[in-house]
């Protein structure tokens, strides 16, 4: 991996801790309940049709009420309140931090929907990143290579001298298909043994 001088991150679970069961427990909490609740949120088609900017979150919401009207308030106030429940995932910003000491350059890549705006500034994680690219902008999504090859484009990287971070296998060959280096996360102190044994980090 010579010759790498940027990191192109994702977000979810790989920056920020994304947990669906956390989500329905903190905020819905009834356990009889939450296998309809996340059918028709987080694991509904239009929970990927916000990522992709393809609906807003009002026509969502009013959709999802409409396929489990029973369950409107509840609902309604998972959609409200669902980025409550992000955390950081722990020692994420200290690696982060210490690519961006080393001169490299960083930047987000995420499957996310335009919520992200509201939520971004509660990350410090986030202002350590020289660009931000969010799916439902970018009207693209992970894995299609389009979304690569644009943030590639605007930001003027050479795919060879990028590696892509993300948890998800499918996104790293995405971004392997353009040309781009991967790397499939699963913990920070993996994550940080891998830059250590690169030499990406002393």
């Amino acid at each position: 991996m010579n010759g790498i001088n940027t990191f192109i991150f994702d977000m979810g679970n790989v920056l920020i801790d994304y947990n669906p069961f956390r989500i329905m427990e903190e905020i819905v909490g009834d356990w009889e309940a939450i296998p309809e609740i996340m059918a028709a949120t987080v694991f509904s088609p239009l929970w990927i049709e916000l990522d992709k900017g393809a609906v807003s979150q009002e026509d969502a919401v009013k959709t999802m009420v409409r396929q489990a009207p029973q369950h409107q308030e509840k609902i309604q106030a998972v959609m409200e309140r669902w980025d409550e429940t992000l955390l950081p995932i722990p020692g994420m910003l200290e690696l982060v931090s210490q690519l961006k000491a080393q001169g490299y350059g960083l930047h987000l890549l995420s499957n996310a929907s335009l919520r992200f705006y509201q939520y971004q500034n509660r990350f410090p994680v986030m202002k350590m990143m020289d660009s931000v690219h969010i799916s439902a902008s970018m009207r693209l999504i992970k894995p299609d290579p389009k979304i690569y090859q644009r943030v590639l484009e605007e930001q003027g990287l050479q795919p060879e001298a990028c590696l892509f971070i993300d948890d998800l296998k499918d996104n790293i060959q995405g971004a392997q298909a353009c040309g781009i280096h991967g790397y499939q996360f699963s913990t920070p102190d993996a994550f940080s043994d891998f830059l250590r044994r690169n030499k990406f980090l002393p």
